[in-house]
C-alpha cells in the first residue's frame, strides 16, 4: 500500500469513530482559532522631550540603573536621531516582530495639586496625550492610544472627553507616582462619565519599583471599588502583584475583588520579570478564575526574564525563550509557556476594540443628571461664541 493509501485509510478510520471526529475537527480548526487577533493592553511610550514631544523625565530615574541599562540595551542613543524618536521606532519595531496585532501604548498624567493644578516638582515622568494620539496616528494598523488622565485636574472630565473624540477606547491612571487617591468619592463623577462613555479604565495596582512613588497604599486594588461601583469596566494593572520584600501583600485583596466584580480584569503586564515569581504561582492556583480574568501585557520597555520561571516551564524552555532579542516576543512566549498567553491577547483585543464605540452626541442610554451632557454643553456654548 502506497503512503498516499496509508493516509487517506487513517483519515477514514478516523472519521469512522464520532468521537475520533470531533477531535479532528477541533484539531483541524486550532490553526483558524489561532489566527484571531491579539492586543498587548500594556506597553509604554515614553520620551525625554528632546524631539519637541513634550515628554517628561525626572533625574531620579533618568540616573537609574534601569535607565541607563534601557538606553544601551535598546540602542536608543544613535546618530542623527533623538532619544524620543528612536524609542518610538523601537517601539513599532517590537511591535510588528512579536507575532500580536497591536499594542495599546500608554501616556503617563502629571501630579496635580488640591486645586486641579499641575505640579512639576512632584511629576516623576510625563508622556502627554496629544503625543500618544499622534504616535498611535503615525502606526494606526498596530497601535492603539491610552491616555492617562489624573481624576485630579481641574479639567479632568473635559479631557477624558476630549480623548473620547480622538478616539480613545481606554484610559489609565497611576495612583502612587500621580498622588491620587481613586477610592476619593469627589472622582465618582469622573468614573460615572468614564461608564456611559464605555471607556475602560486602567489603574496600576499592587507595587511600583520603576518610579519614584508618592503613596504605596494608593495602589491597593480595594481602592477600585469606587469605579466599579460606578459601572465602569476596570483593569488592574498588574493584578495588585508585588515582590516578597513588598507590604503589604495586595493580591489577595485583587483575588477578592475578581469574585465580587464581574467588570474587573487583571493584567499580566510586568508578571514575566524575576520579582514576580512567587506572585504569578498564587495567580495560576485558581486558573478557572484567575486565567478567565486576565490580560496581556507586557510592561515593555521592561523585558520578560524567562530563567526565573525555570522552575515551572523547564530550563530547556526557558533558555529558548531568554535567547528571543524582540522584548515583546520575549514576553509573550513565556506568557505562553504559562498558560495565560495567547487566549489572554485574544480577550484583551475583544474587550477593547471590540467594544461598539459610544458617540459623545449619543444621550438616549445617559442618565439625566450626566456629568459628560454638562461638560459638553459648556464646550457646545464655548464654541458658538
Amino acid at each position: 500500500m502506497s503512503k498516499v493509501e496509508d493516509r487517506r485509510s487513517l483519515l477514514a478510520g478516523v472519521l469512522a469513530s464520532p468521537w475520533l471526529a470531533s477531535a479532528f475537527m477541533k484539531s483541524a480548526c486550532a490553526d483558524e482559532i489561532r489566527q484571531r487577533p491579539t492586543l498587548d493592553i500594556h506597553a509604554h511610550l515614553f520620551g525625554l522631550g528632546d524631539a519637541g514631544t513634550g515628554c517628561r523625565i525626572s533625574e531620579a530615574i533618568a540616573d537609574g540603573a534601569a535607565f541607563r541599562y534601557l538606553m544601551a540595551t535598546l540602542y536608543l542613543r544613535v546618530p542623527g536621531k533623538t532619544v524620543d524618536e528612536r524609542y518610538e521606532e523601537v517601539l513599532v519595531e517590537h511591535v510588528k516582530g512579536s507575532g500580536l496585532t497591536k499594542a495599546a501604548v500608554l501616556g503617563q498624567d502629571a501630579v496635580y495639586d488640591r486645586h486641579g493644578k499641575v505640579d512639576w516638582d512632584r511629576t516623576s515622568f510625563y508622556v502627554p496625550n496629544d503625543y500618544i494620539f499622534t504616535v498611535a496616528a503615525r502606526h494606526s494598523e498596530i497601535l492603539i492610544p491610552c491616555p492617562s488622565i489624573n481624576p485630579n485636574r481641574a479639567d479632568a472630565i473635559e479631557e477624558l472627553i476630549r480623548c473620547h473624540e480622538k478616539g480613545a477606547r481606554l484610559l489609565k491612571i497611576h495612583p502612587p507616582t500621580q498622588g491620587v487617591d481613586v477610592a476619593d468619592v469627589k472622582h465618582a463623577k469622573f468614573f460615572r462619565c468614564c461608564n456611559e462613555l464605555n471607556m475602560i479604565v486602567l489603574v496600576h495596582t499592587g507595587h511600583e519599583h520603576s518610579a519614584p512613588v508618592i503613596d504605596k497604599n494608593l495602589a491597593a486594588p480595594h481602592r477600585l471599588e469606587l469605579a466599579l461601583e460606578q459601572g465602569c469596566t476596570v483593569v488592574a494593572c498588574h493584578a495588585g502583584t508585588g515582590w516578597i520584600s513588598d507590604s503589604p501583600d495586595q493580591l489577595p485583596e485583587f483575588l477578592s475583588l475578581l469574585k465580587r466584580y464581574p467588570k474587573l480584569w487583571g493584567d499580566t503586564a510586568v508578571l514575566g520579570t524575576a520579582g514576580r515569581v512567587r506572585d504569578v504561582e498564587r495567580l495560576l492556583e485558581d486558573k478557572e478564575l484567575v486565567c478567565s480574568r486576565l490580560l496581556h501585557g507586557s510592561d515593555f520597555p521592561f523585558p520578560a526574564a524567562p530563567m526565573a520561571f525555570a522552575a515551572r516551564i523547564g530550563e530547556a524552555a526557558a533558555n529558548h525563550i531568554a535567547a528571543e532579542a524582540n522584548f515583546l516576543k520575549r514576553d509573550f512566549d513565556l506568557k505562553e509557556a504559562l498558560g495565560i498567553g495567547r487566549v489572554s491577547a485574544e480577550r484583551g483585543f475583544e474587550l477593547v476594540l471590540g467594544r461598539p464605540a459610544v458617540s459623545c452626541s449619543s444621550t438616549s442610554s445617559v442618565p439625566a443628571i450626566s456629568p459628560c451632557r454638562i461638560i459638553r454643553g459648556r464646550r457646545s456654548k464655548r464654541q458658538i461664541r
